[in-house]
């Protein structure tokens, strides 16, 4: 069934570029994070990851520097592999969250009871705390990519109930929206709407940021010559859609672990190499 997919620009700072010449890429079960030449899909940089490291957020900073979460916390490195800063979470939370703010600053995620959600300045250092009860007993069920909106909300993806909340600046619960399957990330649109992949759902929905209704849901076969696996992070650009079609839950290997949707949800570009990208749940455009 064809599809139109009128989704709007994301804004999101400094973690998308205008244009993307290059794809900053991980993924959970991947061993290491890369840097791709989108036209050629060669891989001109990479990062390996300890092992037990799960990596669901890459960032690529304005000075260079790759920004990624590792499942046990976040570490900001410079491409010749120096750590500029490391922020390790103690105990059994885990940090799936590392994203950079429009301000230079960075926004992190921590599961946990109560999971935290922690801003650090430009270098690195606590500026600013809270705490939210997200009533999911598995920490590794709580969440993966949350976001800052542009009101200075806070947009979180609950994995295991179905749903995203939106948090204000104190962590107080404002509005909460239905979805489906494990939400795994969650884009304001220019319309102030919500995009939100719903993992092994195989599907991604448009919802409406007043009323919470449901305007758009792309479903596992909706997109011609692609099938949706687990689709994980979703990025905009300009006004098309980078989308994860992670598949570590599925037996299903064939399908493109990247693919680019224009405006009108057509394919124009797509990532099959199967050798050498593995995995893919996190990307972001690099100019």
């Amino acid at each position: 069934m064809k599809i139109q997919v009128l989704f709007v620009l994301l804004l999101c700072g400094s973690l998308c570029a205008p244009a993307q010449k290059k794809l900053l890429l991980g993924g959970s079960g991947w061993n290491k994070i890369v840097l791709l030449d989108k036209k050629s899909k060669q891989v001109e940089w990479s990062h390996r990851l300890n092992p037990g490291d799960e990596c669901n957020c890459v960032a690529y900073t304005k000075k260079g520097q790759i920004l990624y979460a590792y499942r046990k916390g976040a570490k900001l490195i410079t491409k010749d592999g120096q750590t500029v800063w490391d922020y390790p979470v103690a105990g059994e939370g885990e940090l799936h969250t590392a994203s950079v703010l429009p301000d230079g600053g960075y926004l992190l995620g921590i599961t946990g009871k109560p999971a935290r959600i922690v801003e650090l300045d430009k270098k690195g250092k606590v500026r600013k705390e809270i705490t939210y009860d997200t009533r999911i007993n598995s920490l590794h069920g709580q969440f993966r990519q949350l976001r800052k909106s542009r009101e200075g909300t806070y947009l979180v993806p609950l994995m295991s109930r179905h749903m995203v909340v939106e948090l204000d600046a104190d962590g107080k619960l404002l509005q909460s929206y239905n979805a489906e399957g494990n939400t795994f990330s969650v884009l304001e649109l220019k319309n102030g709407n919500l995009l939100i992949s719903c993992g092994d759902a195989h599907s991604f929905l448009e919802v409406d940021r007043k009323t919470g209704d449901l305007l758009r849901k792309v479903k596992q076969n909706d997109i011609d010559g692609v099938a949706l696996q687990f689709v994980a992070e979703i990025a905009a650009v300009k006004d098309h859609l980078l989308v994860c079609n992670w598949a570590g839950h599925s037996r299903v290997k064939d399908q493109p672990s990247l693919i680019e949707l224009d405006a009108d949800g057509k394919v124009v570009w797509s990532l099959c190499d199967s050798e050498n990208i593995r995995n893919v749940s996190a990307v972001c455009p690099v100019k």
